[in-house]
């Protein structure tokens, strides 16, 4: 079984771990051909392109400058622990034992629109890049284009036969994985909550229920669906009827 979610804008690299020892991202290569077109663009290129703030564009004109493919460990924290948005408040990765950590670090991937498909122990640096921006360059009109094939052949050749995917990343980053070409079965997840007696879809909730998922099959050391269908924290069950063979529905 593998696990995959999307990354997160926010980061921090003084998050490390003594449980890992810290390895260089597959894609290191392409993400530094990636960076030496970014390295160029101005910072009202990154406005518009991602959609921010002068401020922010600036901040991450600066990271484009200063990032290296080779950083130092003060620069750079493995991948696991460098992301701090929701998925990753739901994951508390700083707060696993080394089973848990050992675990992810077998089974869980993350995607990203820099390194493409990052192991718990990659090294990365701060950085900003969308998997859905459309970065055009080398010929390649956007990020998708780029990476659809190289991350769906080494998610292939690191999954076993009879392996399911289970996609807790976003719409905009698993559209990456191109599940045609995926010789593995996908799961999806759906997360709801009972408002007014209407079950409804939180985004922020959503996205720290992912991580939560993550943290309990890493807790729990789940092999198959039936361990993960156990799931239960944070009140959330799984609804059986609404279920699928292909996805699972969980309430609160």
């Amino acid at each position: 079984m593998k696990i995959i979610t999307s990354p997160a804008k926010l980061m921090n690299v003084e998050n490390s771990t003594d449980f890992l020892r810290s390895s260089t991202p597959k894609f290191i290569e392409q993400a530094e051909l990636i960076q030496s077109h970014l390295k160029h663009k101005s910072p009202k290129y990154l406005s518009d392109l991602m959609e921010i703030s002068s401020k922010l564009a600036d901040e991450n004109w600066e990271r484009n400058q200063k990032w290296k493919s080779k950083p130092t460990s003060k620069e750079s924290a493995p991948a696991m622990f460098a992301f701090t948005g929701e998925v990753y408040r739901g994951l508390d990765a700083k707060t696993l034992d080394k089973n848990a950590v050992d675990y992810l670090q077998k089974n869980y991937r993350i995607l990203s629109g820099l390194y493409g498909l990052l192991k718990p122990s990659d090294k990365v640096m701060l950085y900003r890049l969308e998997m859905g921006r459309n970065f055009e360059f080398e010929g390649n009109k956007n990020l998708y284009e780029f990476w659809t094939e190289k991350v769906t052949e080494l998610l292939n050749s690191e999954m076993k036969k009879n392996e399911v995917l289970l996609n807790l990343a976003s719409n905009e980053y698993v559209k990456v994985v191109d599940r045609k070409k995926l010789n593995h079965q996908v799961i999806d997840f759906d997360f709801y909550e009972m408002k007014d007696g209407k079950l409804k879809t939180i985004v922020v909730y959503t996205k720290h229920a992912r991580g939560l998922v993550v943290r309990f099959c890493a807790e729990t050391n789940a092999k198959n669906l039936n361990d993960v269908k156990a799931f239960n924290y944070d009140r959330y069950r799984i609804d059986e009827e609404k279920s699928t063979d292909t996805k699972l529905i969980f309430t609160r």
